[in-house]
């Protein structure tokens, strides 16, 4: 049984989709931005009072791991239950987690208490915001109008690579000078800010079918991974940004270890050479605003991926140089072309998934893709970090290129042959 759950679309809703998508990016900024300051602000508290590199990567791993766990309840719930009642619950729980957090966290606490309230507090707020980014992406196509759907995606990854680049400096400048409970008022007021434009925001703007769930949650999560098995298309995308992301963690492994090392660069040059990254998806993301996107995904993620194996070939020749300030130079601009190959392979991947796949699988299909995604990288890490004790990063760079390579090649050799089977 089908039913509508938006409103008729007319030519007024267009002006209202232009208001929503600027609301939504703007609280989606501040939520971003405060969010990954409180973050930031809690790693460096944990470094200081325990100095664990374990403590510490506990709570890097916090969010892959709740993905893996809750991904296919998570899709359940979106598919089954109305975007925007999921969206303000789980804000609202947020909002209820920061105030508990405020008012328990207490440096009289023994450490061992603190901590524990630290975890709890991180596992509360990660759960919320996956089942919130879930619904709300889930959501697109009822949200904004068909022209501003490229905007919308592309403007998140513009507060992505803000709040990365901004969030360090935020929270290097209050850490360790503001209380922890005070620091978690800033979080309280973005999270505030993000609960207020839900309320604001109008889920229903643009009329969509959606077929009615009726299925168990066993059997809704058995159609979930149906549909991958049946959209070879999806599977394409998904199986360039697994391999793609694999070949990532070996560079996030070897970068460090190739200037800091073997090269004698000071922390604070490879510091800079690695926000460039940042940089190139937030001035990448500022441009696919504004310009459209080939319709032939596969064919513009295939050339990408290629793009992006020559510059990783670059960074491996960067490790031979003996010139310090000129490696961070090279350094530099390619993870400024690393950073816009990112985001200009996410759009295509994201404006799939959000616009193609069928409304009342999103949520499934959504939290899938999220958790497969993001479960290689602790593997990535822990694979090429037993490679760099037996090779140099020369090497280790030369193998995630070749990698990713292998990947784009097969995605551009497969793309007439996906397409004519659609």
């Amino acid at each position: 049984m089908k039913k509508v759950i938006s409103k008729i679309y007319d030519r007024g809703n267009m002006q209202k989709s232009k208001k929503q998508l600027i609301l939504a990016i703007s609280s989606l900024g501040i939520g971003n931005l405060t969010s990954a300051t409180f973050s930031f602000c809690l790693g460096v508290y944990v470094l200081q009072k325990t100095s664990s590199s374990m403590l510490f990567s506990m709570l890097l791993l916090i969010r892959p791991l709740s993905n893996l766990l809750l991904s296919s309840l998570i899709g359940f719930c979106v598919d089954k239950y109305d975007h925007k009642k999921i969206c303000m619950i789980a804000q609202a729980t947020s909002v209820v987690a920061v105030i508990l957090f405020i008012a328990l966290f207490r440096e009289q606490l023994s450490l061992s208490e603190r901590l524990l309230i630290i975890v709890a507090s991180s596992i509360v707020l990660t759960v919320c915001d996956t089942f919130q980014s879930t619904s709300y992406k889930a959501s697109t196509n009822s949200m904004v109008a068909a022209e501003h759907r490229q905007k919308l995606v592309a403007y998140e990854q513009l507060t992505d690579a803000g709040a990365v680049i901004l969030a360090p400096i935020l929270g290097g400048l209050l850490a360790g000078v503001v209380a922890i409970s005070n620091i978690a008022l800033l979080e309280l007021a973005g999270e505030s800010v993000v609960l207020l434009a839900i309320a604001l925001l109008d889920f229903h703007l643009i009329s969509v079918e959606v077929e009615a769930i009726n299925d168990s949650l066993i059997l809704s999560i058995k159609n979930g991974l149906e549909y991958f098995k049946n959209d070879r298309y999806l599977m394409e995308l998904l199986l360039f940004a697994v391999i793609a992301n694999f070949a990532l963690s070996g560079l996030e492994v070897s970068l460090p270890i190739a200037m800091m090392k073997e090269l004698g660069i000071p922390a604070n040059l490879y510091g800079l050479a690695d926000s460039f990254c940042a940089g190139g998806m937030l001035l990448v993301s500022l441009l696919l605003g504004s310009f459209k996107m080939p319709k032939n995904y596969l064919l513009t993620t295939g050339r990408i991926g290629i793009i992006l194996a020559g510059d990783f070939i670059i960074l491996a020749l960067a490790c031979l140089c003996p010139n310090k300030l000129l490696a961070t130079g090279i350094f530099s601009i390619c993870m400024l072309v690393v950073g816009a190959c990112l985001a200009a392979v996410n759009l295509p991947y994201a404006m799939y998934v959000r616009t193609k796949v069928p409304v009342n699988l999103q949520g499934r299909v959504g939290a899938t893709t999220s958790s497969v995604v993001a479960v290689l990288s602790p593997l990535g890490y822990a694979l090429f970090g037993l490679v760099l004790g037996q090779v140099k990063p020369v090497w280790c760079l030369m193998m995630c290129a070749i990698i990713i390579f292998a990947d784009g090649l097969r995605l551009l050799l497969s793309t007439s042959r996906v397409n004519s089977s659609i």
